[in-house]
C-alpha cells in the first residue's frame, strides 16, 4: 500500500510539472527567457525558504556551512539549475511538451541506471538486473515512437485562447534542441540524486531551497549581460498565472528529495516521466497556451502503453 501511495505521489509530480512547462513556455513567450526563469525560481525560492524556516531543523545553520565546506559538490544542482531550466522553455516552444518531456527523460533514464547502480552521492544502491533493463528498452521505444510521430507529420495549427498572444505555425522540431534536452536530462538525473543527497542530511526544503536559490542570484547577471533591457511599459500586464509555475517547482522538487531514496532514481523518474507524457499528449492536442498542437493518434497512445509497461517492470522487486 505503502509503495503505491509513493507511486501515485510521483504520478501527481509529473502532472503538475508538465503543466508547469507549458505555462513557462507561455510566460517565456510575453515577458522573456530570462525573466521568466527568473520569476520561475525567484518564486519558489521564496516558498521554500518560508517552508525549511518552517519545518527543517536538522542542522543548525553553522552545521549546513560546514556540510557545504566539506561537500561543496552539493551546491551543483543549484548553480546549473537555471541553465536547465532556460534551454526546457525555450525548447517546450519550439517543439512542443510531449517531444520535450521526452528528450528529457531518455537523457535522465540513460544516466540514472548507472547512477542507481553505484548508490551516487550515497543514496541506496539499486543493481541493474534483467527487468530494468527491459524497462528501459520500453520506456526508450515508446520515446522513440513519440519522436517519430513529432517529426512525421505536420503540427496542427494551435487553438488561440481569448488574451493570448497569436502563435504562427510551430516550426518543425531539428536536432539540436532535442540533443540540447537530451543533455539536459542527463544532468537533471545526476542533480536530483545529488540534491537527495542533501535533503537526507539537511532536510527536504533546505536542499529545495538550495537547489532554486543560486539561479535567483545568477540570472540578473547573466540579465545584464545579454538580454535586452526594458522598462515595465515594454511587459504586459501582471497575471495570476505566472504564480503557478513557481509553486509547481517547489512541491515537485520536495518531493523529488523525498521519493528519491524511497524509490530509486529510475522507478522515480520513471512514473514521473510517465504522467508528463500522459500530461502532454492533452495539452499538445488542445495547443494550450499557444503551444504546437499535435494529434494524439495510435502511434502515440502505443507509446503511452510502452511507457506504463516500462514504469511497471522498473517497479517490479529484483
Amino acid at each position: 500500500m505503502v509503495f503505491f501511495l509513493l507511486m501515485g505521489t510521483a504520478t501527481l509530480l509529473g502532472v503538475g510539472s508538465s503543466i508547469s512547462g507549458a505555462i513557462n513556455s507561455f510566460i517565456g513567450r510575453e515577458i522573456g527567457l530570462i525573466r521568466a526563469t527568473f520569476l520561475f525560481l525567484s518564486l519558489g525560492t521564496a516558498l521554500s525558504g518560508l517552508l525549511m524556516l518552517g519545518f527543517d531543523d536538522r542542522l543548525p545553520w553553522s552545521g549546513l556551512v560546514d556540510l557545504l565546506i566539506q561537500r561543496p559538490y552539493l551546491l551543483a544542482p543549484g548553480l546549473l539549475n537555471a541553465l536547465m531550466i532556460m534551454v526546457i522553455i525555450r525548447v517546450t516552444a519550439l517543439v512542443g511538451t510531449t517531444l520535450t518531456m521526452a528528450a528529457l527523460f531518455s537523457g535522465q533514464m540513460l544516466i540514472s541506471l548507472w547512477l542507481d547502480q553505484v548508490g551516487f552521492a550515497g543514496l541506496r544502491v539499486i543493481p541493474i538486473t534483467p527487468l530494468r533493463v527491459m524497462a528501459v528498452i520500453c520506456l526508450l521505444v515508446g520515446v522513440i515512437l513519440l519522436n517519430v510521430e513529432r517529426f512525421g507529420q505536420p503540427p496542427l495549427s494551435p487553438i488561440h485562447v481569448t488574451a493570448l498572444p497569436p502563435r504562427l505555425t510551430p516550426p518543425r522540431p531539428t536536432a539540436l534542441p532535442v540533443l540540447a534536452v537530451l543533455a539536459v536530462g542527463g544532468l537533471l538525473s545526476g542533480a536530483s540524486s545529488i540534491n537527495a543527497a542533501l535533503g537526507q542530511a539537511a532536510g527536504v526544503f533546505t536542499a529545495t531551497l538550495f537547489f532554486l536559490g543560486p539561479g535567483v542570484l545568477l540570472l540578473p547577471l547573466l540579465g545584464l549581460a545579454i538580454a535586452p533591457q526594458a522598462t515595465a511599459a515594454d511587459l504586459p500586464p501582471w497575471r495570476p498565472l505566472y504564480l503557478m509555475p513557481g509553486i509547481l517547482n517547489v512541491l515537485y522538487i520536495a518531493g523529488s528529495v523525498v521519493l528519491v531514496p524511497l524509490l530509486g532514481v529510475q522507478t522515480l523518474i520513471s512514473a514521473v516521466f510517465t504522467a508528463k507524457i500522459c500530461t502532454g499528449l492533452a495539452i499538445d492536442r488542445c495547443g494550450w497556451l499557444g503551444l504546437p498542437r499535435s494529434p494524439i493518434t495510435a502511434r502515440r497512445l502505443l507509446a503511452a502503453g510502452l511507457l506504463v509497461a516500462g514504469v511497471v517492470l522498473s517497479s517490479a522487486p529484483s
